[in-house]
This record gives structure tokens, C-alpha cells and sequence, in this order.
């Protein structure tokens, strides 16, 4: 991955890391990426949400705040 992007979360379908990337993006101006790690013929594997090492304490407040 690249350097210094932690995960914060990962998912079977990726629609709900899509809402908190776009969350995270438009609410805090913290950047997120969603990368897909699926091998599509056999559908394994997951997606990933990733942030910057320097938001994640304030990403993952953001993720409980928009949960309650």
C-alpha cells in the first residue's frame, strides 16, 4: 500500500466503506481511499478503506460519531 496509509476498516461489498470515505472526504477534509482487493471469478477477498497515517485518530472518531 502506499507508504504511511493505514486501514481503518475493510468490507465484503464496499458500499459502506464508499459512505465513509465520502464521509470522511466532505464532512472532515480527511482523505480516504477504498481500494478492492476481490478476485472477481471466485468473488474472495474484501475492500479496504484506507487514511493517512497523520488523520487516524481523527478518522476513526468521525466513523463512530456518523454511526450514532
Amino acid at each position: 500500500m502506499i507508504k504511511d496509509w493505514v486501514l481503518l476498516g475493510t468490507s465484503e461489498n464496499g458500499i459502506d466503506l464508499e459512505m465513509q470515505k465520502s464521509i470522511l472526504s466532505e464532512s472532515y477534509e480527511i482523505p480516504a481511499i477504498v481500494v478492492n482487493k476481490k478476485i472477481s471469478p471466485y468473488n474472495l477477498g474484501v475492500f479496504e478503506l484506507y487514511v493517512h497515517q497523520d488523520h487516524i485518530d481523527q478518522a476513526k472518531l468521525a466513523i463512530v460519531e456518523t454511526k450514532n
